[in-house]
């Protein structure tokens, strides 16, 4: 009993967590807000939130094979994205998500998204687009960063989008 009594003075005079209060339920419950925010940034075209959950070096490549490298260049790339407006008329909705942990500090997400109401340049609709987005996290000192983010587009046999 005593030693429980210590346990909890050092949690409370000195901060101290217990190993088992962090819980792959609370990792995954912060990896899903990081996930909400980018959904969240397109929805009010803020590309500093879109890239807020990026790691300075992380690597994100878009569906139509445009790489970046680190947070600043998602950023600065999101900026342009959000200011075309015939690919800001469209809304996405997750479909779909799976978060594996690979390990304590690995964790790999998929997840399946529908965007409508998106149109081509030329302003004609394009239908539904299905996306899927493949995201590595890592976690540093409690924080979880996406490392890697590659987002593909889902087609037919003949080359276009469903």
């Amino acid at each position: 009993m005593q030693h429980v009594i210590q346990i909890g003075l050092a949690i409370i005079l000195f901060g101290v967590t217990p190993a088992h209060a962090q819980t792959p339920e609370n990792d995954q419950a912060l990896i899903e807000q990081a996930i909400d925010r980018w959904y969240r940034a397109w929805e009010i075209e803020d590309p500093k939130l879109a890239a807020q959950d990026y790691t300075e070096d992380a690597d994100w490549t878009n569906a139509f094979g445009m790489s970046r490298k680190g947070r600043a260049e998602i950023e600065n790339q999101l900026t342009e994205v959000f200011a075309m407006s015939f690919v800001m008329s469209g809304q996405s909705r997750i479909v779909d998500q799976s978060v594996r942990f690979l390990g304590q500090d690995v964790a790999l997400v998929t997840t399946s998204v529908e965007r409508s109401g998106q149109k081509s340049p030329s302003g004609e609709s394009i239908g539904v687009r299905h996306t899927n987005h493949l995201r590595v996290f890592t976690k540093s000192k409690g924080n979880w960063k996406i490392v890697s983010h590659l987002i593909s587009d889902a087609r037919d046999r003949e080359g276009t989008a469903h």
